[in-house]
């Protein structure tokens, strides 16, 4: 889903660019520095945590430019910060990547709202909904907020990245109907387990580590 330079044409790239600096630029205003200013541990897990955004995106499966797939991680870094230093650590994943050549220059800001704001903002959404509605324990916190938001994220990405490809020109709907849309399921699946795996482990072994999870509202009583 990595799209490249010259797949679309330049009123996608400009579109995706000023979407881009608005949501930067929501993240840069409204985030919460005053909880990471002067702490090395959490400055140190959040850096460490882009690394593996960088690797993962770039262990991906290839068909043609722009169909490819790969793990979003989008859910796990929400959760772990909030949606505004989540869309920070995207913006330098996806930096390295686009540097490294396995995305396009032109592109970044429709990349980065389609691997990023999407999921981050779904996830959150659902988080925020589940904290007012639902029962606060252990199993909605990571099934719901981990499981399902991460593949009904990644669903709703690839769903909206394969349009984008439509009616951008880059390929035609039989194209798409045969090479893109049937593995979207085969990889909003794992992408589902993946996150919600990583969830359930860091709460119960590195809560401190989950800005959203709390032992009071999560565990205590329960």
């Amino acid at each position: 889903m990595n799209l490249p330079d010259g797949l679309l044409g330049m009123g996608w790239a400009i579109f995706g660019g000023l979407a881009y600096l608005a949501m930067l630029g929501w993240a840069l205003l409204t985030a919460p520095w005053a909880k990471v200013r002067g702490d090395i541990a959490a400055q140190s897990v959040f850096l460490g945590a882009v690394l593996v955004i960088v690797v993962l995106w770039q262990l991906s499966a290839s068909i043609n430019p722009g169909i490819s797939f790969h793990f979003l991680l989008m859910t796990v870094f929400t959760l772990m910060f909030g949606p505004q230093f989540a869309i920070l650590a995207m913006s330098l994943a996806l930096l390295l990547v686009t540097f490294n050549g396995d995305a396009g220059w032109t592109m970044f800001g429709l990349n980065a709202l389609l691997m990023g704001w999407i999921p981050i903002m779904l996830t959150w959404w659902f988080y925020k909904l589940a904290y007012r509605f639902l029962d606060r324990n252990f199993f909605v916190y990571v099934f719901l907020n981990g499981f399902f938001a991460a593949g009904f994220g990644a669903l709703v990405a690839l769903v909206l990245a394969g349009l984008v490809m439509l009616y951008g020109g880059a390929y035609t709907a039989d194209y798409l109907a045969y090479n893109f849309f049937p593995f979207i399921p085969l990889v909003a699946a794992p992408e589902a387990f993946l996150n919600g795996f990583i969830i359930a482990a860091l709460v119960v072994m590195k809560p401190e580590w989950v800005a959203t999870f709390s032992d009071v509202d999560y565990l205590k009583g329960k």
